[in-house]
């Protein structure tokens, strides 16, 4: 496989936001915080994030993060008997990405690929989600949806074909890896190999099937 690019989706790709559950709902509910209400909200916004995010996709306008969080985070709390507003709970989700940890295999195995590959990061977060995260890694270039005005997997499949275009690169010569349907779909989608990262050994229900298929970094070192 001659690849000469790695493209790194981030969340819950190279840190693991689930980890930080609870200091965002102690940020959320503050004096009020109880286990059992972390829980339920986060059951609440995680039940609810993935439409939201769906229909942010599929609209003809582009939302920012920011919009994506707030309206979710109303959603969630309209099925939540928690006084908070929609405002802190989006800036409390995108804060708390930021101070997400690196899986442990992580940061080794970027060292080890940077020698020979070109690592950028493709992300649909916006800044204030990622800038705390990539400042630790070693990487050529970053491209955030909320810079590009774009998701992963947009239907018009823009993200990823500016990816190309500013990188001046073949699709053959790019390896993109993440999590999530949108990063195996947009991969696909732009004629770049897609790689999904199953680190919890999910089923994957998509006719679009991703091109490789790791549960850890490890695995990549070894397949690339």
């Amino acid at each position: 496989m001659n690849y000469k690019i790695i493209s790194f989706d981030i969340f819950q790709t190279l840190v693991d936001v689930n980890e930080r559950i609870p200091e965002i709902w102690r940020g959320i509910l503050k004096d009020d915080y109880t286990d059992e209400k972390a829980r339920q909200g986060a059951k609440a916004v995680l039940s609810t994030l993935p439409n939201v995010y769906e229909q942010a996709v599929q609209a003809e306008s582009f939302k920012t993060m920011d919009e994506v969080y707030q309206e979710c985070a109303q959603k969630a709390m309209d099925k939540m008997d928690f006084k908070i507003s929609p405002q802190d709970v989006a800036y409390h989700l995108m804060y708390q990405h930021s101070q997400a940890p690196f899986y442990h295999e992580v940061l080794d195995c970027i060292a080890k690929l940077r020698p020979k590959y070109q690592i950028i990061l493709s992300s649909d977060s916006n800044h204030l989600m990622v800038d705390a995260l990539i400042c630790k890694i070693r990487y050529d270039k970053a491209f955030i949806s909320d810079d590009l005005k774009s998701y992963k997997g947009d239907k018009s499949g823009k993200f990823f074909r500016t990816v190309l275009s500013q990188l001046d690169a073949d699709p053959k010569e790019i390896i993109h890896i993440g999590d999530s349907s949108a990063d195996i779909l947009g991969a696909h989608k732009a004629g770049i190999t897609s790689c999904w990262i199953n680190r919890d050994n999910r089923k994957w229900s998509n006719p679009i099937k991703p091109d490789l298929i790791i549960q850890n970094f490890n695995e990549l070192i070894d397949l690339l």
